[in-house]
């Protein structure tokens, strides 16, 4: 919940920042002909933080989300884009105990031996990685320039996710290397996400940026054909869901309309 509050904070902080320096910047500018919509290939950067939901909550906590984007924007507002996601955790895994229940030590404090006989100081958190093609709509609203607005898009791919173990204190070989992927819990399967926000591209090439909600909703499957504490693989269909509160930053490739007077 600290860390939440942190991003949400720092959010918060970063999109009134934009908005002031965008305000001071359109103000010194007297627009002489009519703005009008643009077409326009674009890159974009965002970060984000996620609550999982579905087979995926009963594993993990909240945890951190990265994505880029490469897209084209149409003269009629279309928006299309590949989204790569990279997803991790902080020691967020809620089943460390259960799977590795058989190698640890029988205390109220349960923890792994590690190799020289210590608490080896086990950590075990998430890594997700998707791949997803979007498309969708900008909506200009009232006080936005043509470019700007309501962005609503729907996409589809796949995503996979795993347990990652990491021992902070010692050696600890039966869960690292080849051990650690009978233990790993590995899904991957198809994805199909949503995402509603707002959109800002500058006048002036300036200030771009967008921030809004994504849902993501994934049939995963297990890779693994053996986990150690199972005794067996797993053939499930499994749903894993994700809710996403992002911020990004847009890089579109157009230069300055020639009907503009910069003071």
């Amino acid at each position: 919940m600290k860390n939440l509050n942190r991003f949400l904070t720092i959010a918060t902080f970063l999109s009134i920042f934009f908005c002031s320096i965008l305000n001071a910047q359109e103000r010194r500018e007297e627009i002489t002909g009519q703005d009008t919509a643009i077409s326009t290939p674009f890159f974009t950067a965002s970060a984000g933080w996620t609550f999982p939901f579905g087979e995926m909550g009963n594993r993990y906590n909240s945890f951190i989300n990265i994505n880029t984007n490469l897209g084209w924007k149409s003269q009629t507002n279309w928006i299309y884009y590949c989204e790569f996601g990279f997803q991790f955790g902080s020691d967020n895994v809620k089943i460390k105990n259960d799977i590795l229940s058989e190698m640890l030590v029988n205390t109220s404090d349960p923890f792994v031996i590690g190799k020289d006989g210590s608490n080896a100081g086990v950590v075990a958190y998430n890594r997700n990685l998707s791949l997803s093609f979007f498309g969708g709509k900008v909506i200009p609203l009232w006080f936005s320039n043509p470019n700007s607005g309501l962005m609503i898009t729907i996409g589809a791919g796949f995503l996979q996710h795993q347990i990652i173990y990491q021992p902070t204190l010692a050696e600890a070989p039966q869960i690292e290397e080849d051990y650690a992927l009978g233990y790993d819990r590995q899904m991957r399967g198809a994805m199909l996400s949503g995402f509603l926000g707002y959109i800002h591209m500058s006048k002036k090439n300036f200030a771009n940026f967008y921030f809004g909600v994504q849902i993501d909703n994934a049939w995963t499957k297990m890779t693994r054909s053996y986990q150690f504490d199972l005794r067996s693989g797993d053939n499930k269909l499994y749903y894993d869901g994700m809710f996403t509160l992002k911020l990004g930053w847009m890089f579109p490739f157009y230069g300055r309309d020639a009907d503009k007077i910069y003071y």
